[in-house]
Order: C-alpha cells, then sequence, then structure tokens
C-alpha cells in the first residue's frame, strides 16, 4: 500500500515537472496568453499616453505661424474699426460746433414779369398754360451767407444783435444765441433753379439774388430769374395771322384778333388749330419757340444746414 502512495506521488511529481520545463509558445499555455497580455498593458499604455503627451502639448510651428497670422488679422480689422469711428466722430463733431457759410434752401415766391403765355400744342391745337404773376414758384438751391453786418438802426432790426458780437473773441455774459452767425450776418446769396406748376417744361428756368435772415430758419429773398417760355414762333405768327383774315371774310375764326395775334398778346393764340378745315397743317414746322424772359421774384426760402441734422 506504501509503494503504491509513493508511485503515484513520484508520478505526480514527475507531470508537474514536464509542465513546467515546457516552451512557453507550446500550445498548453495558450490560454496563458492574454492574461500576460493584460499585465503588459497597463504598463505599455502609459509610455503610449506619456509620448501622445509630448507631442500633442507642444506646439508646432505650423500651428503658431497660424495662430500668428489669425492674430495679426483680428488686430488690423479692429484697428480699422476704431479709426473709422473715430473719423465720423471728428466730422460729427465739426459740422456740430461749425456754422457754415452755404446751405441747401427750399423756396417759394411769385413772378413779378411782364405778361407772356406759354402755349403747349396739345392734339395740334394750341392750349395756354396760363403762366404769369399769379403762378407760384417752387425754388431749390444752395445759399451763401455773406460777411456783411446787420442794420446799424435798431428800426430795422429784426433781430437786434449787440455790438460786442463783432469783436474777434466771443463776449461772454450774454443770452444764448444772442450772437449767432445768422443774427451777426443775416445777409446773403442764393442761386436756384426753379419748377412752375402747370408749365411746358420741368425745370422752369433759374433764380439768383439776395436773401435776408428773418429767422435761423427763415429767409426772405428777392432775385432775378430767366424763364423759358413757349410762344408761337414768328413765322407762324405771319401765316396764322394771314391765314385767319382769310377765313374771316368766309364767316370763319371770327373769335381770332388778328391785331392781338400779330402782336403776340396775352392769350391771343389760346384754342387756335395749326391745321385748315381740311386737316392739312398751314405751317410746316413747328408753331411754337422757347424764348427766355427775365423777371423778379419775391419769396420766402428755407435754408437746410448740414450741422442741424446732427443737432
Amino acid at each position: 500500500m506504501r509503494k503504491l502512495v509513493f508511485v503515484g506521488q513520484l508520478a505526480l511529481f514527475t507531470m508537474l515537472v514536464g509542465i513546467s520545463a515546457q516552451p512557453q509558445g507550446s500550445p498548453q499555455n495558450d490560454k496563458s496568453q492574454p492574461a500576460a497580455t493584460q499585465k503588459e498593458t497597463p504598463a505599455t499604455t502609459p509610455e503610449k499616453n506619456s509620448q501622445g503627451d509630448k507631442s500633442g502639448g507642444k506646439q508646432t510651428p505650423e500651428d503658431t505661424t497660424t495662430k500668428t497670422q489669425d492674430s495679426q488679422g483680428n488686430d488690423s480689422v479692429a484697428e480699422g474699426i476704431k479709426k473709422w469711428k473715430k473719423q465720423r466722430d471728428d466730422i460729427k463733431d465739426a459740422l456740430k460746433d461749425e456754422d457754415p457759410d452755404f446751405a441747401l434752401m427750399l423756396g417759394i415766391g411769385s413772378l413779378i414779369v411782364n405778361k407772356h403765355t406759354d402755349y403747349s400744342d396739345q392734339s395740334n391745337i394750341l392750349r395756354s398754360n396760363n403762366i404769369g404773376k399769379a403762378t407760384p414758384q417752387f425754388l431749390t438751391g444752395v445759399s451763401f451767407r455773406s460777411k456783411i453786418h446787420n442794420f446799424n438802426n435798431n428800426h430795422f432790426h429784426f433781430h437786434p444783435v449787440d455790438r460786442s458780437c463783432y469783436a474777434n473773441s466771443k463776449p461772454t455774459g450774454l443770452p444764448p444765441g444772442t450772437c449767432d452767425e445768422w443774427r451777426v450776418h443775416p445777409w446773403g446769396g442764393f442761386v436756384s433753379v426753379k419748377f412752375t406748376p402747370g408749365s411746358s417744361q420741368t425745370v422752369n428756368g433759374f433764380v439768383f439774388g439776395l436773401n435776408y435772415a428773418l429767422t435761423k430758419y427763415l429767409n426772405a429773398l428777392i432775385g432775378f430769374s430767366l424763364t423759358p417760355i413757349n410762344e408761337p414762333s414768328p413765322g407762324f405768327i405771319r401765316i396764322a395771322t394771314q391765314f385767319v383774315s382769310q377765313q374771316q371774310q368766309q364767316g370763319q375764326y371770327l373769335s381770332f384778333d388778328t391785331n392781338a395775334m400779330l402782336h403776340n398778346k396775352s392769350d391771343a393764340f389760346d384754342g387756335f388749330p395749326v391745321t385748315d378745315p381740311g386737316g392739312k397743317l398751314i405751317f410746316q414746322g413747328n408753331p411754337l419757340a422757347v424764348h427766355y424772359h427775365g423777371g423778379v421774384v419775391l419769396g420766402v426760402s428755407v435754408p437746410i444746414y448740414f450741422s442741424s441734422i446732427f443737432k
């Protein structure tokens, strides 16, 4: 019995020694390889991570160049915006402080001139546009302030001015607005085009003259005007007069005055047909011609200062 136990122990010992002596790559150790791999993984992973951290933590030259260019671009844009804002603020401040010597103007007036009728040819019939003294004239242009002082006599002052306002330095202790430029130098000139309702032309002449500041935003004006007027041409007047004389002998065209037509008096051709009863033109050409007539315009205007837009 003891021999059998001894033989069994010896066989078991021999088996154990044989197992321990086998190479690691043998099939019997394949099951132990995952454990070894798992043991090696914690050892190798920190090394790989540490290498990744070392390479990723440092900025490459390309990254540094890109960030520098982006930073420079943002700085240049910001600097440009700052310069533009500063220029805008400087312009606004300058316009606020400045009382300009010129301004845009809008006005209305009346044309004082000898009666000249403006005609339109409507379907071969001359029609009067009734341009004359009663027709309003709308003005738009620019006005210029002069350096002529206000009246010295207080009886003629619309807005009396303290004499100290004419000194080189601004006086102190006066009420606000006493030495405003429109008070000290109310005289000025203007140039404008004019528009006349019902005229044969959209822009109906121009006006230049003088204005006087009644208030800061209201001027009285007087000016000389040249107005283009469509009147019967000299050749048409002669032929039309002869034609009417012949027709009146036959009892037609009795409503027209040949003497008034010959001298182109006011409204003498109003309603006159430029064709004969058969529909044939009595004058080969344009029966109307543009004549410029001078006149005087009296009215008021409103100056529009650029500084008022920013105040």
